[in-house]
């Protein structure tokens, strides 16, 4: 018993290479967001970014940050980040019975081994002597 052959014509070839192409990972993708950082600003940062998306068309992170002063304060927020472009992500909380919002915005380097991260109306979340704004390195 012989298996049957496939005759492919130019047309159909190029179609199926074309479709195979649309389907498959390029070969040289972005370096990943998720992971986990630390770093120093105004007290000790650490940073953690989780991939949670359930569609690979929409992108979700969820991140949380802690920032710390030895003797002073501490602080935390996490929650679902909005990627705003390639290599930023946006947190924006709002705390109970708080009309602040607290937005921390995490820029990656382009190869996501560094992160900047600044903040905006995030003392309801942290007290006065820190803030979630500093650099920090993937660990």
């Amino acid at each position: 018993m012989s298996l049957p052959t496939l005759a492919l014509t130019r047309g159909t070839f190029h179609a199926a290479l074309l479709a195979l192409l649309c389907v498959t990972e390029p070969a040289q993708s972005e370096p990943r967001l998720e992971g986990r950082f630390q770093g120093r600003g105004e007290g000790i940062l650490t940073l953690r970014v989780a991939d949670v998306s359930t569609d690979q068309n929409r992108p979700e992170y969820y991140v949380t940050t802690d920032t710390a002063v030895p003797n002073e304060c501490t602080g935390s927020v996490g929650g679902l980040a909005t990627l705003i472009n390639p290599g930023t992500l946006r947190l924006r909380q709002k705390g109970e019975g708080s009309e602040q919002i607290c937005e921390v915005t995490l820029r990656f380097s382009p190869d996501r081994s560094r992160v900047t991260m600044s903040a905006q109306s995030c003392s309801d979340y942290h007290g006065m002597s820190c803030d979630f704004a500093g650099a920090l390195k993937r660990r």
